[in-house]
């Protein structure tokens, strides 16, 4: 569905995507966990091709992007769907509005368009809700007003960019229940990127831990809870409540590199409880411990 490989993009002096390699198959749920500026969100504009890499290829439901023409874009676009963190909804339209403006601007017959909202609003659970404007609306209704509108294309594939963030615990919960019913019942492949590691707990079966524009460990969703390697990733679950364990939560300490004077080595040195002068100087290699479990750490 999605094979990044070697992936740079830089803004002036900043690198915010640092040679990223990754896969993710089709009707996965690939979480991606990252502190704010870790370049999560400027990887899922690199997949959708709302941005161009500087160097490597990305290629998604077998086309790659940098070989494709406007029109090509737009016709792969229809198969990828956007979920945002603050919904990006038009306020002063009714909910019917806002999800059938895809459609619209692709000229659909009226009739299909009816159709398709109909069926989208029965899946989010918003039927009775399709004349009522988007200001009246709460913040989990809204969401999945947004995402009832990026299910109108049939997607092969969901980005999600924090779509949870500006939720409470509860309504987080359930969104989250829903689009695992999407993953399941419809087999669409989601993308899911958040700074929440219990919401990658929730749904992910596919986790890769982002550092500062690298990926610095990724494995399959037990790989990464109860057997993580990089001291990084065990810093983000000791953040983590579990209510079986009685453990206070331990914060990360520190601040994460400067962007414009990032380290030679590892992005997590100076904040690493385990590092070596090696990691200061140079940037570890791959290591891969499993067929699915790989950490770039000494």
């Amino acid at each position: 569905m999605i094979e990044a490989v070697n992936l740079t993009k830089r803004f002036d002096d900043i690198v915010a995507v640092d040679h990223i390699s990754a896969t993710i198959r089709d009707g996965s749920v690939f979480g991606l966990i990252g502190t704010n500026g870790a370049g999560k969100s400027t990887l899922i504009r690199l997949v959708n091709g709302l941005e161009t890499a500087d160097s490597g290829k990305v290629t998604v439901c077998g086309k790659e992007l940098s070989t494709l023409k406007k029109p090509e874009l737009r016709a792969l676009r229809r198969k990828i769907g956007m979920v945002f963190q603050q919904f990006n909804l038009l306020e002063s339209k009714t909910v019917y509005h806002n999800i059938a403006l895809p459609l619209i601007l692709a000229k659909t017959p009226k009739v299909e368009i009816d159709k398709k909202v109909k069926e989208v609003l029965k899946i989010v659970e918003l039927e009775d809700k399709k004349d009522t404007y988007i200001s009246q609306l709460s913040g989990g209704q809204k969401q999945r007003v947004g995402i009832a509108r990026a299910l109108t294309t049939d997607p092969e594939l969901l980005l999600c960019d924090e779509a949870t963030s500006a939720l409470d615990p509860q309504t987080t919960e359930s969104i989250l229940k829903l689009l695992k019913k999407i993953n399941r019942k419809m087999g669409v492949t989601i993308l899911l990127i958040t700074h929440q590691m219990q919401v990658v707990q929730m749904i992910c079966n596919k986790v890769a831990v982002m550092e500062s524009g690298k990926i610095v460990e990724s494995g399959s969703d037990r790989e990464i809870f109860y057997d993580p390697k990089h001291p990084y990733t065990r810093g983000l679950l000791q953040c983590v409540h579990n209510p079986e364990k009685k453990e206070k939560l331990k914060p990360i300490a520190g601040s994460p590199p400067d962007l414009l004077k990032p380290p030679a080595g590892c992005p997590f040195v100076d904040r690493c409880p385990e590092a070596m002068k090696v990691c200061k100087l140079y940037m570890p290699e791959v290591t891969t411990y499993s067929a699915t479990h790989q950490c770039a750490c000494w």
